[in-house]
């Protein structure tokens, strides 16, 4: 573990001259574990890594079948399909890698927060500082609050060496990590610029994004009604950011998913991958996401995850942009694809994934496509996702919210989708429209826990009526546009050929059978956390 901390310093010389932004800073000089942080420039390379590196092993697997796949919003029977059908064990090998990856980004924040506090010189400005560790806690609170939505009770420490010296931990109470989470939230929200300082870096405006996602997530944690005090704070966080921020939502839904709109004006918090960059750096996603060679120009790609015929009849008639943009359907036309064709046409009859698929290294993307490597940055959070978390803060316990501004801007999404507006919404409006807008971006299934957490009966029946991983294989449209699955008798739609039964018992997930090996507190009670702050 000592060797790993110091690796991740070296780390963050050596990535942070890989990019063309804020990740190439590299100041000059012979630099060691002692010395580094010897001014603000070095600061800033030291937490650069937080932004790729840190993220990398969860965003190379495991983010597509726990965000997305998990959640029914596409399935392919040859790509983890153990996670949509409920089939996850302690042994799953993707389970491990992703209890580690998550892990990765907790030690690495630590790192960096412990070496900015005791091994700066005095040239590095107290301001400088204070960014570096609020950069550090936002990643770290993050990571700990997607953990406690996926295996709930988790294993909170805040120095590494607390692990290198007793390596046998125990879990802790998730009252306690969501008090960990606003913790290091609040510290984010409190010390860092309401602009970023560069392109891509995390503003107080991220951190309070997600603090209210963390309040309204809490709200209703192990309760049958919200919590009205968290729900008040989620929505004055909300509030903030949808009002005083000064931020917009991307006019064109479409162009959020565009190499040349990374870092837009509707990101709010993204990983910074390096265009054709090193291992570790770079986004290495596009070949799971992409179908075929037909529409990356030519560069080989395996994944096809196709939507469900369940995420597929969440979109009304009129909402073809977003459809579109996250999902090929039969006769949608792509200008962007295959340019110098004159653009692509989709001519099959599944519902093959769109999103993160944005053409070959000749579409207007620099040059810069790769089979494992897309220069698209990964969205930790939109503010479209905040508009959202304001509506259902407002909506709190109430059965539905027909004025004020949640309502208002939940209808902000509608007008950029050009559907109509609704009159009032209810909690199944925005489940609903929560799949619609973040459809294979990976995050939906979080959600789906936090709900469940609140309202396991319904959401019980909600994941037993998904007819999870059914693809239909002849989507037509007819005159109107309107998507036609199949033949009426099933024999068009194919399904796992598996009983797929959601119970309580397996919902979240198990702990890895390799950690609790080395580890068996992971199989005792959770313990209270001793708070230093």
């Amino acid at each position: 573990m000592k060797k790993f901390i110091y690796s991740l310093l070296l780390i963050s010389i050596i990535l942070s001259s890989c990019s063309d932004s804020f990740l190439d800073r590299t100041p000059e000089g012979d630099y060691n574990v002692d010395n580094y942080y010897t001014s603000d420039e070095a600061l800033t390379a030291a937490t650069a890594p937080l932004y790729n590196r840190a993220w990398f092993n969860y965003n190379e697997r495991c983010i597509i079948p726990i965000g997305s796949l998990r959640a029914n919003e596409a399935y392919n029977p040859y790509m983890y399909p153990e996670f949509t059908t409920f089939q996850v064990t302690a042994l799953t090998p993707l389970l491990s890698s992703a209890w580690s990856a998550f892990y990765s980004v907790v030690t690495m924040s630590n790192s960096i927060i412990e070496n900015v506090n005791t091994k700066s010189t005095n040239d590095v400005t107290e301001s400088a500082k204070l960014k570096a560790v609020a950069e550090a806690r936002l990643m770290r609170g993050i990571a700990y609050f997607n953990m406690v939505r996926l295996w709930g009770p988790v294993i909170l420490f805040e120095n590494n060496e607390t692990v290198v010296n007793n390596p046998i931990q125990p879990l802790h109470k998730e009252e306690d990590v969501f008090q960990f989470i606003i913790n290091d939230l609040t510290y984010a929200a409190n010390n860092l610029p309401e602009k970023p300082s560069q392109k891509g870096r995390a503003t107080s405006w991220a951190a309070k994004g997600f603090l209210a996602k963390v309040y309204l997530a809490r709200s209703g944690w192990d309760k049958s009604t919200r919590d009205q005090a968290d729900l008040e704070m989620a929505k004055t966080y909300a509030a903030d950011v949808c009002e005083n921020s000064g931020l917009n939502l991307l006019s064109n839904y479409e162009d959020l998913f565009k190499y040349k709109f990374n870092n837009n004006d509707e990101s709010l918090l993204a990983m910074q991958w390096v265009p054709l960059g090193d291992w570790y750096t770079k986004n290495t996603l596009y070949a799971d996401l992409c179908f075929s060679s037909e529409i990356t120009g030519g560069i080989g790609v395996w994944g096809a995850p196709a939507g469900t015929l369940d995420q597929m009849k969440q979109y009304v008639q009129a909402d073809t942009l977003r459809r579109n943009a996250s999902f090929f359907t039969n006769g949608s036309y792509y200008p962007y694809i295959n340019i110098a064709e004159g653009g692509y046409t989709y001519t099959h009859t599944s519902a093959h994934n769109k999103k993160g698929c944005i053409g070959g290294p000749d579409d207007d993307n620099d040059g810069k496509v790769e089979s494992m490597s897309s220069p698209l940055n990964t969205y930790l959070i939109r503010l479209a996702d905040v508009y959202l978390i304001y509506a259902e803060a407002c909506l709190g316990n109430s059965e539905s919210l027909s004025s004020g501004p949640g309502l208002e801007y939940f209808n902000k999404l509608h007008d950029r989708a050009k559907i109509a507006r609704l009159n009032s919404i209810t909690l199944d409006d925005i489940i609903r429209e929560r799949r619609c807008e973040f459809a294979m971006e990976f995050v939906n299934w979080y959600d789906m826990t936090t709900w469940y957490k609140w309202k396991p009966t319904k959401m019980l029946q909600y994941f037993n009526s998904q007819d999870r991983g059914a693809i239909c294989d002849n989507i037509t449209k007819d005159k109107d546009g309107n998507l036609v699955f199949g033949l009426e008798d099933g024999s068009e739609i194919t399904r796992p050929n598996i009983v797929i039964e959601v119970t309580a018992k397996n919902i979240f997930f198990p702990y890895p059978e390799s950690d609790v090996i080395q580890n068996p507190l992971l199989n005792e009670a959770p313990q209270s956390y001793n708070f230093n702050e």
